[in-house]
């Protein structure tokens, strides 16, 4: 399943074959946290690590075996079906955060914290939202922005400038995702177009694009 996860937003944003995550891939808890320095972040079941010095950046993938073995198949639908979105999108998360930032390294481009966390919010959605357009599954379509964007409760163990990272990104995602809505309804695969366009964004022209969609709308 993860490697057509994987595939997916690759053919979403057109970013080419990229790295193959299996071979980047960390899904023992133990390890996750002796390579991130004791990070509180492995605790989610889910962390980019990333180490960068003069000769680049060293990255891997945490994904806890717990949650793969949840998802385990090859069908995300079938994660749907099963109940398993949280475990769905915590893999989708973490593929778009090792996608995105191999890309952003590949083109010489810096990044924040913030636009990664951005891109992994509109993710998360746009992938469900294509498997539930195959499997025609109405309610999905229709009940994911809320699943994902109301009441949205982050880790207590988040320090607070981590906190409020994430909740400006599930903020300006949810606005993003709720223009995206109706296109992706009615058109489905034919608003790629405007995804890539907005994946190559700096952070001040993607915060523009959401704001100056959301006045249109209004």
């Amino acid at each position: 399943m993860i490697e057509r996860l994987q595939q997916q937003l690759h053919d979403i944003y057109q970013t080419g074959p990229g790295y193959d995550i299996r071979e980047f891939l960390v899904t023992d808890a133990r390890v996750a946290q002796a390579l991130s320095g004791g990070n509180t972040l492995t605790r989610s079941g889910e962390t980019l690590l990333l180490q960068e010095d003069e000769e680049g950046v060293a990255v891997s993938l945490y994904l806890d075996d717990r949650i793969l073995d949840r998802l385990d198949g090859d069908d995300p639908a079938a994660a749907l079906r099963s109940g398993l979105l949280d475990d769905l999108c915590k893999v989708i998360e973490g593929l778009s955060h090792f996608n995105y930032v191999a890309w952003r390294a590949s083109h010489d481009q810096t990044l924040s914290l913030l636009e990664l966390e951005l891109q992994a919010e509109i993710d998360k959605y746009v992938s469900t939202m294509y498997f539930a357009l195959d499997e025609q599954d109405t309610d999905m379509l229709h009940g994911l922005h809320g699943q994902l964007f109301e009441n949205v409760q982050f880790h207590a163990h988040l320090s607070g400038e981590q906190r409020e990272r994430y909740r400006a990104a599930s903020e300006y995602a949810a606005r993003f995702c709720q223009g995206l809505k109706p296109r992706l309804v009615r058109a489905g695969r034919k608003t790629r177009s405007e995804l890539r366009r907005f994946f190559r964004m700096p952070l001040t022209d993607k915060i523009s694009h959401i704001h100056s969609s959301a006045w249109a709308e209004s």
